[in-house]
């Protein structure tokens, strides 16, 4: 099946935004920065730009995976000789572009973060149609495992649609049996993140993370309120994660955010850190199906080498 001109064209303009957001997150980045600043710079050139964030930015230091977005009084900055992901999502008219680099603030972690954009550059060049998703997860596993580290075997890639971050379709960072019948089709759109590590590969869930969706927008009983409040998230949201800031300064609590978890109404992401607190690198680009392979959306390795030499 193809892509519409207009639609491919949004998956365009998202993934140039991505790239441009992604080349200011490496000028604003320095060890020392406050991540509430790189956060917002990020997000509010993106919506100068005439997107929206897909996704709060996530910024995830050493053993942290991913998701982690800044409060809107939070203390933390840049840890100096860090190992510091940065992961943008952008929308055009909800045509997502989700992308990840890594910056290694100590020369030593380049190679790690070499793995993962190697992993990554091997998938993109794996993808294909009618190719099985387990030879891409083989292409991922074996650029890392190249360089002596390991993949991160319990996260993975995904399938996009319109509004979706996750619709369905998953590649694993490792070769896994069941997917050998998964075939990539074309017309698709994935988001392929290889994850690297020098710990056990595997991550849990440790923490808060400060990001929330929508997951049921079915009234709570007696609680006119709070229904107000949940009403409102979803016209402004939908289904895409959004930031505790984001919400705090449209007028709601963290109460309120609070008893919508509480009621299953939202959903709170837990941050992923790595078991052995090993060092994570992450590299990830949005991928369209075509004829003959895999459109990257955002050009991550084709624009970032130099992070990883």
């Amino acid at each position: 099946m193809s892509m519409e001109a207009s639609i491919l064209e949004k998956y365009r303009k998202a993934g140039q935004i991505a790239l441009e957001a992604h080349k200011l997150a490496v000028n604003v980045a320095n060890e020392g920065t406050p991540l509430l600043d790189i956060a917002e710079k990020i997000e509010k050139f993106i919506i100068s730009r005439g997107a929206f964030p897909a996704f709060p930015v996530n910024i995830s230091i050493n053993e942290v995976a991913a998701h982690y977005t800044p409060l809107p009084s939070d203390g933390l900055a840049v840890p100096k000789g860090s190992v510091l992901k940065i992961d943008i999502g952008v929308h055009v008219d909800g045509y997502i572009a989700d992308t990840a680099i890594t910056i290694a603030f100590d020369p030593a972690w380049k190679k790690l973060s070499r793995a993962a954009f190697d992993a990554l550059k091997s998938a993109g060049e794996t993808l294909r149609p009618k190719r099985s998703i387990y030879d891409v997860s083989k292409a991922i596993s074996e650029a890392i495992a190249r360089h002596q580290y390991r993949p991160i075997e319990n996260l993975t890639g995904h399938k996009v649609e319109r509004y979706n971050l996750h619709a369905g379709k998953s590649i694993p960072n490792v070769p896994m049996f069941e997917y050998r019948l998964s075939l990539v089709d074309k017309g698709e759109v994935f988001a392929v993140e290889p994850f690297a590590t020098n710990g056990r590969g595997i991550v849990e869930d440790k923490g808060w993370s400060n990001i929330y969706r929508v997951v049921s927008v079915k009234r709570v009983p007696g609680e006119a309120k709070l229904n107000d409040a949940l009403e409102e998230l979803w016209r402004e949201f939908k289904s895409l994660p959004f930031a505790a800031r984001w919400a705090i300064e449209k007028g709601f609590s963290q109460k309120d955010l609070d008893m919508l978890v509480k009621h299953k109404r939202l959903y709170h992401y837990p941050r992923l850190v790595e078991i052995q607190k090993g060092m994570v690198a992450q590299f990830e680009d949005t991928f369209i199906i075509t004829d003959s392979g895999a459109t990257p959306i955002v050009k991550v390795t084709e624009n970032f080498q130099y992070l990883v030499e």
